[in-house]
């Protein structure tokens, strides 16, 4: 029997988190069908399923709403609401993090944004890196969604850890350049 999660109207990462709980509380082979308008969605959901386990069995589009259908896996890894909660905490952390850097007049600001599949790799991206570039979340205007970017400044240097990080398994996207209040993604053409 298939179950349905309908979360049309919420935006990230509610639906994820939603459908994580919803998941968590149902057996081993049951299927969830998960309903949502958030545009990001599609992307996420592939996502989570990959890092979680379970098995993201179909993905359609209709009428505006993605529709993906969700089997839990024998072996899935259930997100406990405390992840959620240290989830949404590492948002707030990132978010102070970019207001900092904007005001304060001693940084150098970065001028160079690496994109991620997925916020997990970009977690794992700067805790290799020692935390030498720092992640911040996405700019609306490289993608309206969530996630987050690792900040470098300089081109030439933006290049070697973003193919530095692909060597090392890391799912990097892309790398946009920031002039002015414009965002051109630069790598790869």
């Amino acid at each position: 029997m298939k179950k349905t999660l309908d979360l049309s109207g919420l935006m990230c990462p509610l639906p994820i988190v939603m459908t994580s709980e919803k998941l968590r509380h149902m057996n081993e082979g049951e299927v969830l069908q998960v309903i949502s308008t958030d545009p990001g969605f599609d992307r996420d959901v592939h996502s989570w399923c990959a890092q979680s386990g379970n098995e993201l069995l179909e993905i359609k589009k209709e009428n505006g709403k993605i529709i993906a259908t969700i089997k839990k896996s024998p072996n899935s890894k259930n997100s406990s609401l405390i992840y959620w909660i240290k989830f949404h905490a590492l948002g707030v952390k990132l978010h102070v993090r970019q207001v900092l850097i904007a005001i304060n007049p001693f940084i150098k600001k970065p001028d160079h944004f690496i994109t991620f599949s997925a916020i997990s790799d970009g977690l794992k991206a700067e805790k290799l890196l020692g935390g030498k570039y720092k992640l911040l979340p996405i700019p609306n205007a490289i993608d309206p969604h969530c996630g987050v970017v690792l900040a470098v400044r300089g081109k030439s240097k933006a290049q070697e850890v973003f193919e530095n990080l692909s060597k090392s398994g890391i799912n990097v996207e892309a790398i946009y350049e920031k002039t002015g209040k414009t965002y051109r993604r630069v790598f790869p053409a």
